[in-house]
């Protein structure tokens, strides 16, 4: 399960491009434009492998969800106030409706904005947009003030006007992850189906940071979808191999959950981590 973001771009470049054909492995991909949907076919079981971030996928695994975090990812959110409304920065968020994912990144970058800018919780309205396309386009319409939005969305929103008053990356906020099933770690071959997967993504990497196959690239950006002019401007990110989650991230999602009170006092997150899958 993937989102149309630039955190999975490298997934659907190895399919694209045969890697993962290549490597032996018969990859579906399912797309969802909500962190919601993903978690649905991963609860579900329809899918084995699915994109995240560690709130959700902590909170998942405290509602008895066999799972394991086994990959973190640089992605970042932008805020972005709608151009029609004139709000220059934070503070002016008062009384205006920002859209957010509950109970995920967005939800604890929300949190993070008010408390610096100093404003009342209960001031700041926060619809749940959950599918990340439609936040966009209302955004774009106006229907919202501001909105929290992954790459490519931002820059679209950016260059058509609209302006970005806050970025995760200023406090190293760097929650998304991907998860597996705890039930495919069971499984010999699945096991050795992840393994050949980090490799193909790996690959992925190594040919989109060399700026291989950049028709590839924009036909997937295209499909996502994004204007033309968004594809042939967007800066893409230089992408890492496989990286491990970070324990300083995974305290920051558990201690979200606690002051929430989302999660009960005996989740511990102990057993959210587990990379030994793909070594």
């Amino acid at each position: 399960a993937l989102m149309p973001t630039l955190d999975c771009l490298p997934f659907y470049y190895a399919d694209r491009c045969g890697i993962f054909k290549d490597l032996g492995l018969d990859v579906r991909l399912h797309t969802f434009n909500a962190q919601m949907d993903c978690d649905t076919a991963f609860a579900r079981g329809h899918v084995d492998f699915s994109y995240t971030d560690l709130i959700r996928a902590a909170l998942l695994q405290s509602q008895g969800t066999g799972l394991y975090v086994i990959m973190q990812t640089d992605s970042y959110h932008e805020l972005l106030t709608a151009r029609s409304k004139r709000v220059r920065n934070a503070k002016q968020l008062k009384e205006k409706m920002v859209a957010i994912a509950r109970h995920s990144v967005t939800d604890l970058l929300l949190d993070t904005v008010v408390a610096q800018s100093g404003l009342d919780p209960s001031t700041v309205y926060h619809p749940q947009i959950n599918d990340i396309v439609l936040r966009y386009d209302m955004l774009r319409n106006a229907t919202l003030d501001a909105a929290f939005l992954p790459e490519p969305y931002a820059t679209q929103a950016r260059m058509e006007g609209d302006l970005g008053i806050y970025d995760s990356r200023r406090q190293h906020i760097r929650l998304m992850a991907f998860m597996v099933t705890s039930q495919a770690t069971q499984d010999k071959r699945k096991k050795e189906q992840l393994q050949r997967l980090f490799r193909g993504y790996n690959k992925a990497v190594e040919q989109i940071n060399r700026k291989e196959n950049p028709d590839s690239i924009r036909r997937i950006l295209l499909s996502y979808p994004v204007k033309a002019e968004t594809a042939d401007s967007l800066k893409l990110p230089q992408y890492k191999p496989y990286e491990k989650p970070n324990g300083d991230c995974v305290d920051m999602a558990l201690h979200f959950l606690t002051y929430r009170n989302l999660i009960s006092p005996q989740y511990t997150g102990d057993t959210l981590v587990n990379t030994q899958i793909i070594q």
